[in-house]
């Protein structure tokens, strides 16, 4: 299954020590420093540079809005809105850059900080440190130089990149990246065969690299993963291990509901009183297609975690062959009401791998409580056993109720404080609706 960026392998560094503050990561990234361009390419970057400056958008903060953000996130969008001030068409390899890692890193470092300083890159590992130091971030993310050339009719940007730590006083990258002028798409989509899309695929290359090296030597991500590997070996040793009842299931799933295959169950959980369930499926499919997963009406909702990369080409016609999902099931006033979910497309090395890769979820679905190995008693009552919240109740009713919340507040009235899976079946939900597919 594919990993997130908590099961990187962790660096022996100890870069907690660094700084008084418990943002993690902390980045400084820097302006470009020395920049060439072949004559050829001086009308467009002038073209730009003057489109940038007739841009007269109202870029300055709400205060009330800033009032309402963390301390991290109110120094980010100040640095964001003070950089533009000077804002060039180079210049936007430093600002884009914060922007993308600013959202790669968000998801897992909420306390992140990724400030930009309108200095020049020299190179200089001194010039870095002394950076590092006045500032109090760990990174400063520099590009000493870059270049815009073409060859055989094709144009280029030639970026030189470096990663400077000062928890080591190392340059983790101090590489050159070279992008050409074709729209990568994605998150770096631009228009094909301008200098833009130079910029833009040459720093793709770079920040994936920066990405990977502040991951592991993260202080955060090494206490995730070590927490991670203990709640694995408390879940295989402890409950992936133990002998269950097929019978309890079988009892309550009838035979002719062909969307779920009952000797495929390997594990099954049960409450104390017996009046929910959890069970654990896997099974191997055919090869398939992307089209055909998406044609198939037999699962609601569908996550693909695929090792490969989406720019692979025949990434879509080729799709994981390892099917798991789970059966979670409640038993309200004498009958039980069961829902197939969490369906998902993976990849492991083999069977047995796979029915531990996919029980391992369980991390992810309160299965413990929070920064521990306990399981949390809870686990029965949320997540998977979610129940039916008063949004009228919720602190951003104002916010949303007569808009986004209207319709789903109205349908769930009647059926507040009752477990999600009951409600969906008494509000006569259909059991098969269009195809979501997630890719991972």
């Amino acid at each position: 299954m594919k990993k997130t960026l908590s099961f990187l392998v962790a660096s022996l560094i100890a870069a907690c020590s660094f700084g008084q503050t418990n943002y993690d990561p902390r980045i400084l990234i820097l302006s470009p420093g020395n920049v060439k361009a072949e004559r050829s390419f001086e009308k467009d970057i002038k073209g730009y540079d003057d489109e940038i400056k007739k841009d007269t958008r109202d870029r300055s903060l709400d205060p009330k809005e800033l009032q309402q953000q963390p301390a991290n996130i109110q120094r980010m969008m100040k640095s964001e809105v003070e950089y533009r001030k000077h804002m060039t068409f180079v210049k936007e390899i430093s600002f884009r850059s914060e922007q993308y890692l600013s959202y790669r890193f968000y998801e897992k470092f909420t306390n992140l900080l990724i400030l930009l300083k309108d200095t020049p890159s020299n190179g200089k590992m001194e010039d870095l440190k002394k950076l590092a130091e006045s500032t109090q971030l760990q990174y400063v993310l520099s590009f000493p130089s870059v270049s815009f050339y073409k060859e055989d009719g094709i144009s280029y940007a030639r970026l030189a990149v470096q990663l400077y730590d000062h928890a080591t006083g190392s340059l983790l990258i101090d590489t050159t990246f070279t992008g050409d002028w074709f729209n990568p798409g994605f998150e770096f989509a631009c228009q094909d065969s301008s200098l833009t899309c130079t910029i833009h695929n040459s720093i793709a290359q770079a920040l994936d690299k920066v990405i990977y090296n502040v991951a592991v030597n993260s202080p955060t991500l090494k206490r995730e993963k070590e927490l991670w590997r203990q709640r694995l070996d408390v879940l295989r040793h402890d409950q992936y291990a133990r002998s269950f009842d097929k019978s309890f299931i079988e009892n309550i799933i009838p035979a002719k509901d062909s969307n779920i295959t009952m000797s495929s169950l390997y594990q099954l959980m049960v409450n104390d009183d017996k009046t929910k369930f959890v069970g654990f499926f896997l099974e191997k499919r055919g090869r398939q297609g992307f089209k055909q997963l998406s044609e198939n009406k037999q699962d609601n909702n569908v996550r693909i975690l695929n090792e490969k990369n989406i720019r692979d080409t025949g990434y879509l016609n080729d799709m994981p062959q390892t099917y798991a999902y789970i059966v979670k099931a409640v038993k309200y006033q004498g009958k039980w009401y069961y829902e197939k979910a969490n369906v998902t497309y993976f990849e492991p090395h083999d069977k047995d791998e796979g029915h531990l890769e996919y029980f391992n979820n369980l991390q992810e679905w309160g299965f413990f409580k929070e920064n521990s190995t306990t399981p949390d008693p809870d686990f029965w009552e949320t997540h998977l056993f979610e129940k039916v919240k008063d949004l009228r109740k919720d602190p951003d009713w104002d916010k949303y109720g007569t808009t986004i919340w209207k319709t789903e507040e109205e349908e769930n009235r009647n059926y507040i404080g009752m477990y999600k899976i009951v409600a969906d079946q008494l509000k006569g939900k259909k059991s098969v609706q269009p195809t979501t597919i997630t890719v991972n």
